[in-house]
């Protein structure tokens, strides 16, 4: 979206003012991306999906127009990262089932957190990593490298890292270590690992990727997301593994298991609608 000196400028803008100006410049830019009409369409399209109700409906439009503004307010805390300390970063994150986590370790099989684009998740990660866990987030490679290393600093300044798609190898050594992964899993970014699966009542591209690591690597797959509590401060859950079949064919294996990792997703996107922040269209086969 914005090359490195953009993000170095909006960095410096989002450190130099308080939260409360930021938070306001970043309801005005959000305002006016939306009068661009970039991604509204897709926004709506996707609030509409999940609500069941016309594009066009006075609720799909406020929605769509919550979830801009959430966004902006995001990217601000993510841009302040290098102002938050980590003890401030776990009092503005609410965190609760870490003890889920712990268990999962005990199998000494490393674990996978299964995601969706709900609320500040790159928070998310940072706030276990503040508590000491290793975590991994897998990315794609930028094509910009200056943009990629300012994205992999400020998430390893709360001590959380980076995985690349372009070594998958490096996923399964982090498991073996013992050590988590997290991976958003409402939406495939290399457009090369999505299946039709169905995902509130529709046909929906999905991801498969989360699950095949935890099948073949033995490890459990467990669900966690973050929403906003109020103004400033989030709530993140971490549930119980998702209790995977682990025994049969390919495809079966797949299907099962991804009805209930959908069921589960479908929950919180439609508990935090307001803070589903997908900007991508799921919804047609690429």
């Amino acid at each position: 979206m914005f090359g490195y000196i953009g993000y170095k400028i909006l960095e410096f803008i989002a450190i130099s003012t308080p939260y409360p100006v930021t938070y306001f410049i970043a309801t005005f830019g959000a305002r006016l991306w939306m009068l661009t009409g970039v991604d509204v369409k897709i926004i709506r399209n996707n609030v509409s999906k999940v609500l069941n109700l016309n594009i066009n409906d006075k609720e799909i439009h406020r929605i769509a127009n919550r979830i801009f503004i959430n966004w902006a307010k995001n990217i601000v805390d993510f841009l302040k990262h290098p102002i938050i300390s980590k003890e401030k970063l776990k009092q503005r994150v609410e965190i609760e089932g870490l003890e889920h986590l712990d268990n999962a370790l005990k199998r000494g099989r490393g674990a996978v957190i299964i995601t969706a684009h709900i609320g500040n998740f790159e928070w998310g990660a940072c706030r276990i990593a503040v508590e000491g866990y290793k975590i991994w987030g897998l990315s794609l490679v930028r094509k910009n490298k200056l943009v990629g290393k300012f994205f992999e600093s400020n998430r390893l300044s709360k001590g959380f890292k980076t995985l690349y798609t372009n070594r998958m190898l490096n996923v399964f050594r982090t498991l073996k270590n013992n050590e988590i992964v997290a991976i958003p899993s409402d939406w495939d970014p290399t457009g090369q690992a999505t299946r039709p699966f169905k995902f509130f009542g529709k046909t929906a591209y999905l991801p498969t990727g989360a699950l095949m690591i935890a099948l073949k690597s033995g490890a459990p797959l467990i669900p966690s997301f973050i929403w906003k509590k109020d103004k400033y401060n989030h709530f993140q859950i971490v549930e119980k593994p998702i209790d995977l079949i682990r025994e049969g064919d390919k495809e079966t294996l797949i299907n099962k298991n991804m009805e209930k990792v959908l069921e589960v997703m479908e929950k919180y996107i439609r508990d935090n609608i307001s803070e589903w922040e997908m900007f991508h269209d799921i919804w047609s086969e690429k």
